[in-house]
């Protein structure tokens, strides 16, 4: 049944940013710098989580990897699972009260993260790398104990952050903005940057901590660190929340009528909770899947599903095919300098083309740019595992994995915009932003799935075909979007100029 929240008013696909900035565009600096280093604290928390926890996991398990993907399986359905749930907290009227309680939960959450593992890397580390092998006697059962710890404090991080995404990311930038584009584009900028920065150096600093202190002292260090910011986090959002009076305004959110679930005497009173929990959650799912925006949500969620990347599966690939860490660490940085070269070209295509084209030109050229590194898994030369391909090889790969970066993180920047724009009056965007990154966690998911199918390092170039074919669906059902928004694709008055010129 169609509710007056699926009335959303499109983004008009054919206006071009040519508006010269005015003085409503203008953003407190001292308001703007307290945000982004909000941010970036968080960010960095976040990263450095991310990549270091599986650093320590293969080191507690050496002979399997079964306990990094089951860690990072269950994270992901966490957030497939709970992701609109963590965008409808970010729907709680009182902004500033959301935000302080959602830092504080993510503190505790990676505090306890670190705190299980330095106890596995202190007291069981023995014990943990016998767990696997003796998995079906039952024995060890403290180590699993703690691991199974471990994946929940990192679901309860995982939901943190998504909640935390939507709320800074979409609802208190989107907020800011006022409605104008030069301030919505520069404020996604500085987020995506400071993202990209992160994802750059803190797996580097990690590392080299690991590598030059050792496992327990750096595992002391980052969590110092991120249990540190927590003072400073909630000190720069009340900066903000002060300079930006706008984040103070009482939203009123309508809820759609059909949402209220009737009470029953024959359902029993335990099973009612989740009665309400999966009702409320398909009516959520309905209201996403028929809003104007959906297909482009689609197209960069399959987008991460993909191991054409510098994820853990093509790093384990390409350490079996004997390149080392510091080409591997080389190549990894290039990717993200040209993933910050996007973030500049976004803006110079918006303002010349449009921001509806400039998304579609955006992933199209991630297409094209992995062409090649498609073409790098299956000619001849490169089909026996095992073996380091020849140089051409690894500049087929190398360079267009590293070119398709600025493809995917100008398109990632436009259909972030055009979310924006989409659902800047909605009254339930957040559940709505929520329930974008529960789709991607859902592609990421099957992701996984598909290297655990497809687990054999010489079947690794059928996952890199899957990926290449999940990034074409992707580029077309933005075409459906693109078309749906504008009423075509292609400028035919183009093609009528050209005949008539050359005729």
């Amino acid at each position: 049944m169609n509710s007056p929240a699926l009335e959303l008013e499109p983004v008009g696909a054919n206006e071009v940013a040519h508006s010269e900035p005015s003085a409503s565009d203008h953003i407190n600096r001292v308001a703007l710098f307290s945000l982004a280093a909000q941010h970036l604290s968080v960010t960095w928390t976040k990263r450095t989580a991310e990549f270091a926890c599986y650093l320590f996991l293969i080191d507690l398990f050496p002979t399997t990897l079964l306990p990094s993907a089951l860690y990072g399986f269950f994270t992901t359905l966490a957030g497939v699972l709970f992701g609109g749930n963590a965008g409808s907290f970010v729907d709680h009227p009182s902004r500033l009260k959301v935000i302080r309680i959602n830092i504080l939960l993510s503190k505790l959450a990676v505090t306890s993260l670190y705190t299980f593992l330095l106890i596995l890397l202190t007291r069981y580390s023995t014990e943990a790398k016998l767990a696997v092998q003796t998995l079906a006697h039952g024995r060890h059962p403290t180590v699993w104990v703690l691991f199974t710890a471990i994946v929940l404090v990192s679901c309860v991080m995982k939901l943190s952050d998504i909640a935390m995404s939507v709320a800074i990311e979409r609802d208190w930038v989107t907020t800011i903005s006022e409605g104008s584009d030069a301030r919505l584009t520069r404020l996604n900028l500085w987020m995506r940057r400071i993202d990209l920065g992160c994802k750059l150096v803190s797996p580097l600093f990690a590392g080299l901590l690991t590598s030059t202190v050792g496992n327990v002292p750096a595992l002391i260090v980052i969590g110092c660190i991120a249990l540190g910011g927590l003072g400073f986090e909630l000190l720069w959002i009340n900066i903000v929340w002060k300079r930006f009076p706008i984040l103070a305004t009482s939203r009123q959110r309508t809820q759609p009528q059909d949402r209220a679930v009737p009470s029953s005497s024959k359902i029993s009173r335990h099973l009612l909770p989740l009665k309400n929990w999966a009702t409320i959650s398909y009516q959520d799912w309905n209201m996403f899947i028929h809003s104007p925006v959906f297909p482009s949500s689609l197209a960069i969620s399959l987008l991460y599903f993909t191991t054409l990347n510098f994820d853990g599966s093509m790093i384990s690939w390409l350490k079996t095919n004997t390149y080392s860490d510091a080409l591997i660490s080389g190549m990894r940085a290039v990717a993200v300098c040209t993933g910050l070269a996007g973030t500049a070209v976004m803006p110079v295509l918006e303002k010349r083309i449009g921001l509806a084209r400039a998304a579609s030109w955006s992933i199209w050229s991630e297409v094209f740019s992995l062409t090649p590194v498609l073409v790098s898994f299956f000619v001849p030369s490169s089909n026996q595992q095992g073996v380091k391909a020849p140089h051409w090889n690894q500049v087929l790969l190398f360079g267009g994995m590293a070119i398709s970066r600025m493809g995917l993180w100008s398109f990632d920047l436009c259909q972030l915009k055009l979310l924006q724009k989409t659902l800047a009056d909605h009254p339930r965007r957040n559940t709505l932003n929520g329930l974008q990154y529960s789709l991607q966690n859902v592609l990421d998911l099957l992701k996984y799935v598909m290297v655990i199918v497809l687990s054999r390092p010489s079947e690794f170039k059928y996952t890199a075909a899957l990926s290449f074919g999940a990034v074409v669906a992707g580029a077309c059902l933005y075409l459906i979007y693109l078309r749906r928004e504008r009423g075509h694709v292609i400028h035919t008055e183009w093609f009528i100029g050209m005949k008539d010129k050359f005729s």
